[in-house]
């Protein structure tokens, strides 16, 4: 591959091999004359043209053929993995001037000639070109760290340079003069493909292949398709939106009988929470089930699990190849489940009288800021948030809140009226409802109600 030289390296060799062909077919008929790689506004200011060939280099392009090899060239931690080549198309416009009639017209003959006859460099012409006693392009017209490259490296690249003929419309070269701000000459485009650019930094190098698999037995094939999980849901009643401690959870899918040795992985992201439960086979044909320790199940149950945001995914593990897998993940949110302390009617209502929640599982610390009691349909800002400490592992005791009764409450004086309470805890409400008879009747659960009157 080349280095960053090979854009000025094409365009030298070109220029040598303009040069060479005109001097060898004796043009002294017409007249001194030069060649040259200048942009054409810097050639002709107004003053009187002299016998000149002018090649410019007025667009790079991507080759298409090379452009994706040996993509990406970096992992997803930033490490370079490989060098890909930078594979350019060069666009050259050659310009014929002359010093008298016909001169512009005799030199574009000749120079088209001998692209023509020659189209393309050859590592040869190449080496010839950019060594010698006055070598055209080298490193020392780079700064610093560059000054030690060398163009010859391009004629070692894997493809030759290739020239191929471009006709231009009158239209495109109408507007290519017209960008470069220079007076129309006879012109001729060209295309030069393809130079290859090529880093030098360090990559990866994997070491060889000893053996495939244990024992080098190659491969082992599993038949049994992947399960996939649908969604989650709580078993009992499946109309609730979301579970709790002690509630058996399905899992749908498609293929989920199809392997072996599954667990259910449970993660809270935002709590840094990951729970790992044993699967059984659901009620429901192709179906698993997952239970969720309440806490009297499990007391520290109430400190291992924070009200969220869910993702569940299986770990299958096949034995036989010593080998685990993570299925795609489902979501479904933990609801916290609440007790209102005694007394549950409140004889002497008024705004202002204090009522007191409990609630499992504890609130995070993280999460206090964010939690309010809906009292009716009003929110009301905890007064106290209290979650204890230093508890015995097996004793671990739920997060109490306190808060005021709001004023405003549609109560008919001397008459009783029921008032639902919830908790939202981090986005997700305390699950006021039961759900019994068939088909399904929804109610508002008794312990979640204060009467007042």
């Amino acid at each position: 591959m080349s280095s960053a030289l090979a854009i000025a390296a094409v365009t030298a060799s070109l220029l040598d091999r303009l040069n060479e062909g005109l001097l060898n077919n004796d043009l002294s008929s017409i007249g001194s004359f030069s060649v040259t790689a200048k942009p054409p506004d810097q050639i002709s200011k107004g003053q009187a043209d002299v016998n000149q060939i002018n090649l410019f280099l007025y667009q790079v392009t991507p080759n298409p053929g090379w452009r994706n090899v040996d993509l990406p060239s970096r992992d997803n931690a930033g490490t370079r993995v490989t060098n890909p080549p930078l594979a350019l198309d060069l666009h050259y416009l050659m310009t014929a001037y002359g010093a008298a009639d016909m001169n512009a017209e005799i030199l574009l003959g000749y120079g088209m000639q001998l692209l023509h006859q020659f189209p393309g460099l050859s590592r040869k012409q190449l080496r010839d070109s950019l060594v010698g006693s006055v070598s055209l392009v080298d490193g020392t017209i780079l700064p610093g760290i560059f000054g030690n490259l060398s163009a010859l490296d391009l004629a070692d690249q894997i493809e030759l340079i290739k020239i191929s003929p471009q006709y231009l419309s009158a239209d495109d070269l109408s507007k290519l003069w017209t960008a470069m701000q220079a007076r129309y000459r006879p012109s001729m485009a060209y295309l030069v493909s393809v130079v290859l650019i090529q880093g030098t930094g360090s990559t990866k190098a994997p070491l060889p292949v000893l053996k495939r698999g244990p024992d080098d037995r190659g491969p082992t094939a599993v038949g049994a398709p992947f399960p996939a999980l649908a969604a989650v849901r709580p078993d009992a009643p499946v109309e609730l939106p979301a579970m709790r401690l002690g509630d058996d959870l399905v899992i749908t899918g498609s293929n989920l009988g199809s392997q072996g040795g599954m667990t259910a992985i449970l993660e809270n992201s935002k709590a840094a929470l990951v729970q790992e439960l044993v699967v059984s086979a659901g009620k429901a044909v192709g179906a698993l089930s997952v239970h969720v320790p309440s806490v009297t199940d499990k007391p520290s149950a109430v400190n291992e699990w924070a009200v969220g945001m869910y993702v569940l995914r299986l770990r299958v593990r096949v034995p036989e190849l010593n080998r685990t897998w993570l299925t795609n993940e489902v979501p479904i949110a933990l609801a916290p489940t609440i007790n209102i302390d005694p007394p549950a009617v409140l004889p002497d209502f008024h705004a202002g009288e204090t009522v007191t929640i409990t609630c499992r599982p504890r609130i995070l610390k993280q999460q206090e800021a964010g939690t309010v009691v809906i009292f009716g349909a009003q929110t009301v800002a905890p007064v106290t948030i209290v979650t204890p400490d230093a508890t015995p592992a097996d004793k671990l005791e739920p997060t109490t809140l306190t808060f005021k009764v709001p004023a405003g409450l549609p109560v008919v004086p001397g008459t009783p009226d029921v008032i639902i309470v919830r908790l939202r805890v981090d986005g997700v409400d305390s699950i006021p409802i039961m759900v019994s008879a068939s088909p399904p009747k929804l109610t508002f659960a008794g312990d979640q109600k204060v009467t007042v009157s």
